[in-house]
């Protein structure tokens, strides 16, 4: 059996994950520098929170664009908890190329400035972008280059872990593809409604659509599997896509909980 690109994808993701910077190992303490930013003034590496998050980026390249655009909306998802950002860039990049990337990608976290590209020697980066993520002792937790499967994904699985939200095996079953799974349709559809659920429970919303809508390819009967997607979709705010898949459980399934729960709440707001 051939795998498919976005299986091979996603084991990538996931053996990359345990790499780390040349330097740097897994579990290795992190030295809290000092740098000056692209605003004038000077911050820290890293804080005193639970969570440490460090971008190294590279102006006017696609992925570290990419890149800072997700982390900037994983810092307003994670805004009032405990985590420290900072991005770090190479002093070699004129300051109103930074600050130009930087405020198109709508980051709101200091962005230091790595004179002689020195920390990146001494961590030993060899890649950019990339991102590193310490606990509160400042050792190193995680180390995620670019991605372009599910790199928010990866990142915000991390950071909750680092947070205490989720358990290691929790993460792990985010962060680790599913195996491939034999079997009728109707087994690979009841697994594969399973895993949705515990990626929804988890909050790994994308990852549960994409589980769901496999569910339903298997078996679009399911009137489970429609009210699934249906609360997938009503927690990331789509409201109409929503609805649709509520109605579509409720015409299988009129007596369907979920679904009679989903589409009342979704007409409500």
């Amino acid at each position: 059996m051939s795998l498919r690109p976005s299986v091979i994808a996603a084991a990538l993701l996931w053996s990359v994950s345990a790499w780390a910077f040349a330097h740097a190992g897994i579990g290795d303490l992190i030295e809290d520098v000092e740098l000056s930013t692209v605003s004038g003034g000077k911050e820290h590496l890293l804080g005193n929170a639970a969570a440490n998050v460090f971008i190294f980026f590279k102006p006017g390249q696609e992925h570290s664009n990419s890149t800072l655009k997700q982390i900037a909306v994983c810092e307003k998802e994670f805004a009032g908890k405990s985590v420290h950002w900072a991005a770090i860039v190479s002093e070699r990049f004129p300051k109103e190329i930074v600050e130009a990337e930087v405020k198109e990608a709508g980051l709101a976290m200091p962005v230091l400035i790595d004179t002689g590209d020195a920390l990146y020697g001494r961590l030993g980066l060899a890649l950019t972008p990339v991102v590193g993520l310490a606990d509160r002792e400042h050792k190193l937790a995680a180390y995620l280059p670019f991605a372009k499967v599910n790199y928010s994904e990866i990142i915000r699985a991390h950071l909750r872990r680092l947070l205490g939200e989720i358990t290691e095996e929790e993460m792990n079953q985010i962060l680790k593809p599913p195996e491939m799974i034999q079997g009728s349709d109707p087994e690979l559809a009841r697994r594969r409604f399973k895993l949705a659920e515990k990626l929804f429970q988890l909050g790994s919303f994308d990852k549960a659509m994409e589980s769901a809508k496999r569910s339903l390819e298997k078996d679009p009967s399911s009137a489970a599997a429609h009210a699934l997607l249906g609360q997938i979709l009503a927690a990331q705010g789509k409201k109409a896509e929503a609805s649709k898949a509520f109605e579509a459980a409720l015409k299988l399934e009129p007596t369907n909980e979920a679904a009679l729960k989903g589409a009342k709440e979704t007409l409500a707001k």
